[in-house]
């Protein structure tokens, strides 16, 4: 077994998404900073990320689909996409761990692998939100009411035979209802629904970025230019060409700097030709484009929000999925931005909205204030604080 001081090992188990991950480094960065060992189950393409972080990496094969196009139309049956993996993973998770016992373990799916791992061997587990918090499962209700999923009754008696399987005694339902009850919230309390009606078994840390390092890829406006935005459709759906030409078009002539992510999959040549006040990239160094940004044109994936916030800047956000639709409500209803419907979006709609944006007092202030309060809520340091609470014997 590794050597490392008694008590103070976390193993973390998320999806393998840089969206999953990504929020959680610098809270790894923080617990390795303060002597805990972490041992983090991802997939090869995120081993490096996580050794980064001072984390180990624990090699996990997953089933989920890499392509976004291989993925349900219906995303009401997800859990059931999640639960396959889970039991495909489980076997390997166990393999590892059992001879490495973790102290305590991290683990985002209240019916995942993490989880199930926990429960088996009997080890404390910690859930955290890297989206909206939860104190039932979001994307189940009780099967047969009006709210619920209709593969609810299905992924229910899935988990009760995987529990049973893992030779864990609980049922679906008090497994589900004990991994929901308490655990680390990776946003404001304010962004959160009701979240004056959570009690103090959720810590609500704010967004836990990790600390910029030497070797951190930089960018800098150009001299003399002016507002910068940011746009940006996440590390996974964001093979829309026809969107960031959409954009392209929509800045020309306007006196501001546009930086676009546009990903793995648009040919940046195919935008060509751009205006001169538009760069195009693969990727960028998000955090530091947001560092001089004064709006951020994005998906609403809840990494790039609260990032934005962080950094105190105001979104504009084009949602394509159910979460994201969720998240650009709230950056609405709170009024630290506004939103466009994807599929319908023009060019000459975009530009009014981001110089009407742009010039709107209130999301300003809004936003400083919700700036001061992820700051005062603690991030890295806080979520840190949190895990090795639970790391203490009481």
């Amino acid at each position: 077994m590794p050597t490392g001081s008694a008590g103070r090992h976390v193993a973390i188990c998320t999806a393998a998404a840089h969206s999953h991950i990504g929020p959680l480094l610098g809270m790894v960065t923080e617990l390795v900073r303060r002597g805990v060992r972490v041992s983090y189950a991802t997939t090869p393409p995120f081993a490096s990320l996580v050794e980064a972080a001072g984390a180990t990496s624990v090699p996990l094969r997953s089933t989920l689909p890499t392509d976004p196009a291989d993925w349900p139309t219906d995303v009401r049956r997800l859990p059931l996409l999640y639960l396959a993996d889970a039991r495909a993973t489980l076997p390997a998770l166990e393999s590892h761990f059992a001879r490495d016992r973790p102290d305590l373990v991290l683990t985002e799916d209240p019916a995942g692998a993490g989880r199930m791992l926990a429960a088996k061997l009997g080890i404390p587990a910690m859930q955290v939100w890297t989206y909206l918090a939860s104190r039932g499962h979001w994307s189940l209700a009780e099967p047969g009411t009006a709210n619920a999923n209709p593969c609810a009754a299905e992924f229910m008696a899935s988990l009760d035979a995987f529990l049973a399987e893992a030779g864990v005694r609980s049922g679906a339902r008090e497994h589900l209802d004990s991994a929901l009850a308490d655990g680390l919230v990776l946003i404001p309390r304010s962004f959160q629904p009701d979240g004056e009606a959570f009690g103090e078994e959720f810590a609500f840390v704010g967004p836990a970025l990790a600390p910029p390092l030497p070797h951190d890829a930089q960018w800098s406006p150009p001299p003399g230019s002016g507002p910068v935005a940011l746009v940006a459709l996440g590390s996974i759906d964001h093979g829309h060409p026809e969107f960031f030409a959409m954009v392209a078009e929509a800045f020309t002539g306007l006196p501001w700097h546009v930086v676009m992510a546009v990903g793995d999959r648009v040919d940046v040549r195919a935008l060509a030709p751009l205006p001169p006040n538009v760069e195009v990239h693969a990727w960028v160094p998000q955090t530091a484009v947001l560092e001089h940004a004064s709006l951020a044109i994005h998906h609403g994936g809840m990494s790039t929000t609260m990032e934005s916030l962080h950094h105190g800047v105001p979104s504009l956000v084009v949602p394509r999925l159910p979460e994201q639709a969720g998240n650009a409500r709230r950056v609405r209803e709170l009024g630290l931005g506004t939103a466009l419907p994807f599929r319908s979006v023009t060019a000459d709609a975009l530009r009014r909205t981001v110089l009407r944006l742009h010039a709107h007092e209130g999301v300003r202030r809004r936003v400083k204030a919700m700036r001061e309060e992820i700051r005062r809520a603690g991030g890295r340091v806080a979520a840190a604080d949190a895990v090795e609470k639970r790391l203490t014997p009481a």
